[in-house]
């Protein structure tokens, strides 16, 4: 009996360390959104914000630990209600601020779709008017701006 009780207690540990160890995770998870927001909503385009690395560290991270909590999550955060709280607005923050970039990056995106998209018309157009050069590599006269009759060396 007092092997059940000892085993029972190391697992509560178990799962209050990896509760406090996700609460930490979804701290820093929230932190790095937020500045990816930040950065995608001052125009930079989704490509060049530094954030993408430690944003899917972070999101291994969670679902790592979620696995751990999650089957004795109920027992661990009756034990420690202010922790409770705190670990559940965190999740509830960290759940706005996603949903926040989600719709940010969808916007980087089109913009940066658009960007190509402009780009390959004006290259394409310009393709149709023709190139400066001919066939054989010798210059089209045509593309060079007419100097009249009246020119003296």
């Amino acid at each position: 009996m007092l092997q059940t009780v000892a085993a029972d207690l190391s697992d509560l540990a178990r799962v209050e360390t990896s509760a406090h160890a996700l609460l930490d995770v979804v701290t820093e998870l929230s932190a790095v959104l937020e500045e990816e927001n930040r950065l995608l909503a001052e125009g930079f385009p989704a490509g060049l914000v530094g954030t993408s690395d430690r944003k899917g560290e972070l999101t291994a991270e969670y679902a790592d630990l979620w696995e751990q909590v999650r089957a004795e999550a109920a027992q661990a955060l009756a034990a420690d209600p202010d922790f409770a709280r705190s670990l559940t607005q965190a999740v509830g923050d960290l759940r706005q601020v996603a949903n926040e970039n989600l719709a940010r990056l969808e916007a980087a995106m089109t913009a940066s779709r658009r960007r190509v998209e402009a780009a390959l018309a004006a290259l394409h157009e310009d393709a149709a008017i023709g190139g400066t050069y001919g066939a054989d590599g010798e210059t089209l006269l045509a593309h060079f701006p007419s100097i009249g009759t009246n020119f003296h060396a």
